[in-house]
């Protein structure tokens, strides 16, 4: 099996340090098994996404020094390909058309909340339209009773309760894709082998495997690795200073030290290193099991101590060129 993993940021925002570092994993397990890292950027958001962000991105991963063997993929240039792929899921009884007003599927969560369920779609469109040829949405149909388990690189089995997923939308009534949906075709049509991503895309990962199942296709392997925590110990964000990768960098740091600061956390000592023209190659990264995961991380990592670190040698000259 050729090892193929994939990066997908979203344009809405500038490059996180903790989307770096996300990144750098991938790029990482992929060297190591001579596999193909992607970059795939989710611009699907039409409110949000910007040109701009799309270029800051790309002009962060330059500075770093990562370079990817297939990118970059725009989801709002795939459109056609998961519009295909529902029609097939509805062509296969996977999927169904539903009618029902977002005002009426509010109401029908609510009934699930006065009676002490969890609320969710009744699925009342599962046997037809209830109101045909009105504006419609394409829905997966999910199973009602068992659970649907995720074998995690990191943490292990995780188990959600069918009970509580909905028949998500795949396509809404305007003929745009829903994130889950995109992330799961792409994945098939890109055939990514291993997920490696943030602990805050678990919740996502139920949803997505019952996309790839619908699909026909094999899940990947996955592993959720915890979030950059700041020195309160709570998720890094703007409050703390600093957090996207072009803001270090104006801030006179080193491309390598960010490299450097980044890999540690989580990885060994002698985990990456960096040759003196910004290039990066990897090491002898510790790895957990199949190679996807530093060992043995599974809380979240600080990034206060380190980046202090840095800034005390910065203030000092030490890391100007």
């Amino acid at each position: 099996m050729s090892v193929r993993v994939r990066f997908a940021p979203s344009n809405t925002g500038h490059l996180h340090i903790g989307g770096a570092r996300t990144a750098l994993f991938n790029w990482f397990f992929a060297r190591h098994h001579g596999g193909t890292a992607i970059l795939r950027v989710e611009d699907t958001d039409r409110e949000r996404s910007t040109e701009e962000y799309y270029e800051a991105i790309l002009e962060a991963f330059e500075w770093l020094g990562i370079e990817w063997d297939e990118s970059p993929y725009r989801q709002s240039r795939r459109m056609e390909l998961y519009k295909a792929a529902a029609e097939r899921l509805l062509a296969s009884g996977a999927a169904y058309r539903c009618t029902c007003t977002p005002e009426e599927v509010e109401a029908m969560r609510e009934r699930a909340r006065a009676a002490g369920k969890t609320p969710r779609y009744d699925g009342t469109c599962r046997g037809g339209p209830a109101k045909p040829g009105a504006p419609f949405c394409v829905r997966l149909l999910a199973p009602d009773e068992g659970e649907t388990e995720v074998e995690d690189l990191l943490a292990g089995p995780v188990r959600f309760p069918n009970a509580e997923i909905d028949d998500m939308v795949i396509l809404r009534t305007d003929g745009t894709p829903t994130y889950n949906f995109c992330v799961a075709v792409d994945d098939v049509e890109m055939k990514i082998t291993h997920v490696i991503r943030g602990n805050d895309h678990l919740s996502n990962t139920p949803k997505q495997v019952l996309c790839y199942e619908a699909l026909g296709y094999p899940r990947p392997a996955f592993a959720h690795i915890p979030m950059i925590l700041g020195p309160d110990r709570s998720r890094l964000s703007k409050r703390h200073g600093a957090t996207s990768v072009l803001a270090f960098r104006d801030q006179g740091f080193l491309a390598e030290a960010m490299v450097n600061c980044l890999a540690r956390l989580g990885c060994s000592a002698r985990a990456c290193t960096a040759s003196g023209n910004g290039s990066i190659r990897p090491g002898h990264c510790s790895v957990a099991g199949a190679g996807a995961v530093p060992s043995g991380h599974r809380r979240g990592a600080g990034v206060g101590p380190p980046l202090a670190h840095l800034r005390e040698r910065l203030g000092r000259q030490e890391l100007h060129p």
